[in-house]
């Protein structure tokens, strides 16, 4: 913005400069022309005198006359703007003459010269005219007139001089703007560069803190998120340990073995959750149900606030729509969750609520039916002073190293990008509440529940194959193994990629199922190994790594991929496919 003011500047000083330029040019073109004008008027009025005195002294030279012809000379001396006057006989000897202020009178002309002759020379008009008789020369007269003072010929072109000397000030004047302009342009040029380094470098500072900031989330998680994996860890202990001691009893069994798997899907949940929040990830808004998401949420958030604060949920029956990044709302949601856990130290109750607002005319809302996300807590509160800077970025009132101050910030900018906003009600004493206002999605209905994929549905039958097991952690080898030959396939296990290069070569199987994540040779390097070889080779990979684009871009969008933790069935499901292709 600077730079093209300096440049819109830099264009008038150059249209002015090119005026004042055409002002000292019309100056000088007319000051020429009056000068001009000015030298033949005088030089015509000088000649109109030497013709007259040419003639009357024709009879003074042919009777060699000087007194008469010194009295012609004479007679011209009372003109002011004469400086000399001469009159030469045939030989070029003087035959009279005058001299204003005691001047020698000036040499004849060349004989060269034309019969009639006129020039300047040293600032004067000196001309010379031939006397003659009847087409004899006789001799010549010869005029000088007096020089002209510089200062009689500037008061003669006052209004000329006056514009020339006008314009060449104005001319040294934006001659200085112009180098003025020149230096400030450079300057703004750099502090313009140093403002763009400078906003990179807090551009990638800030992406630094936000991912800092979620990962600080994840570090205040761990507590919650620890007693929770405990509870899951000790219904499948205790389930096996029962197991153990009274295998024999098939309806014991069964019923253990329902609720160790309820506890691996409870588990699974929740690592979903965590790598959702620890992944970096642009804002991606889609049509869904905020009490759906919230509801999926509600062990996760109880867990995070601890034993110490009750979570009520009041969530809105009707299924509104709003178009928002389901995992940035969970992280809105959470942040929230955890600093009015924060606020809260001595316990108290925190309040998730839903509700359609209709808003007319809101100063920062467009008219439109908006969804009210409510998370309130029973807190000590904020003064107008904290509540009025809250979801400035950096702004905390925690202490060093326990908040970045960026997540009030990062709350608002998402309501904001759905289309909505972010508000705080606080009074001290009287608890906070901390309002999201999403915007209804028009025209769209939310996602259904996906329907089971073949993954997910159980087999009518199943089809024996030969299965390569590629797993680097033994235990999970095994067990994967055990699970296939319950299914009744082959399986043939190995415990790294160059393993299975190896027992490829004694012979292919009908499906090799291989981790992503193995120290040495990845997944995705073994499987550009394998189908260089075996082209026509099914893979199906079984891993629990964080980002599954990253794991398509290795190996490709038509690689099959289950995510551990998974059912027998999911397992049988993906061979099953994978091996009809």
């Amino acid at each position: 913005m600077q730079l093209g003011k300096a440049g819109l500047e830099r264009r008038k000083l150059s249209f002015v400069m090119m005026a004042v330029a055409i002002l000292l040019l019309s100056g000088l073109a007319l000051a020429a022309v009056n000068e001009r004008a000015y030298r033949n008027n005088r030089t015509r009025e000088t000649g109109v005198q030497a013709d007259i005195l040419a003639a009357s002294v024709t009879a003074a030279l042919a009777f060699d006359d000087r007194k008469a012809a010194q009295g012609y000379i004479d007679a011209l001396s009372v003109n002011p703007q004469l400086q000399s006057a001469t009159i030469y006989d045939l030989r070029g000897r003087v035959f009279a003459s005058f001299s204003r202020g005691g001047e020698a009178a000036a040499p004849p002309p060349p004989s060269a010269s034309p019969a009639s002759t006129r020039w300047i020379r040293g600032g004067r008009l000196q001309i010379v005219r031939p006397v003659s008789e009847n087409g004899t020369v006789l001799g010549r007269v010869f005029l000088s007139t007096v020089p002209e003072p510089l200062q009689v010929t500037f008061a003669r072109h006052g209004g000329a001089s006056l514009l020339v000397v006008m314009s060449l000030l104005f001319m040294a004047l934006l001659g200085r703007a112009y180098r003025a302009l020149d230096r400030r342009a450079a300057e703004l040029a750099r502090v313009n560069e140093d403002l763009r380094r400078a906003a990179l470098e807090r551009e990638r500072a800030e992406e630094a803190l936000l991912q800092a900031q979620k990962m600080e989330a994840l570090g205040q998680l761990t507590g919650g998120i620890a007693h929770d994996f405990n509870n899951l860890l000790q219904a499948m202990q205790g389930g096996f340990d029962l197991i153990r001691r009274a295998p024999e009893d098939g309806k014991r069994v069964a019923r253990l073995a329902e609720v160790g798997l309820q506890a691996a899907e409870r588990g699974h949940k929740l690592t979903s959750q965590l790598l959702a929040f620890s992944r970096a990830s642009q804002l991606q808004l889609k049509p869904l149900v905020v009490s759906e998401v919230v509801e999926g949420m509600s062990s996760l958030l109880s867990s995070t606030v601890g034993p110490m604060v009750e979570v009520r949920l009041d969530l809105d029956s009707a299924p509104i729509p709003v178009l928002a990044d389901p995992t940035q709302l969970e992280m809105a949601v959470l942040n929230l969750a955890v600093n009015a856990r924060d606020a809260m130290a001595e316990g108290g109750v925190l309040t998730v609520s839903l509700k359609p607002v209709e808003v007319r005319g809101d100063p920062e809302l467009e008219d439109d039916t908006y969804l009210e996300l409510c998370i309130a807590d029973n807190g000590p509160g904020m003064d107008p002073e904290v509540r009025a800077r809250a979801f400035e970025p950096f702004f905390t009132t925690k202490g060093v190293g326990h908040g970045t101050g960026l997540g009030l910030a990062q709350v608002y900018a998402m309501a904001r990008q759905s289309g909505g906003t972010a508000r705080i009600a606080s009074e001290p004493g009287q608890g906070t509440t901390v309002s999201l206002m999403l915007r209804q999605a028009r025209d769209v209905d939310p996602a259904p529940p996906p329907e089971p994929t073949p993954a997910d549905r159980v087999p009518q039958g199943v089809t024996l194959k030969r299965v390569l097991v590629v797993d680097d952690d033994a235990e999970v080898r095994s067990l994967l193994g055990e699970l296939l030959r319950a299914l009744g396939h082959k399986v043939t296990e190995a415990p790294d990629g160059p393993t299975a290069l190896r027992l490829l070569e004694g012979a292919a199987p009908d499906v090799m199922l291989a981790d992503f994540a193995m120290p040495g040779m990845n997944g995705a390097e073994l499987a550009t190994a394998a189908l260089a070889r075996w082209p026509r080779l099914p893979i199906v990979f079984a891993s629990g790594y964080a980002d599954i684009a990253q794991l398509e871009a290795s190996v490709g969008n038509g690689a099959s991929i289950i995510r551990k933790p998974f059912t027998l069935e999911t397992l049988n499901a993906a061979i099953e496919r994978a091996g009809a292709r």
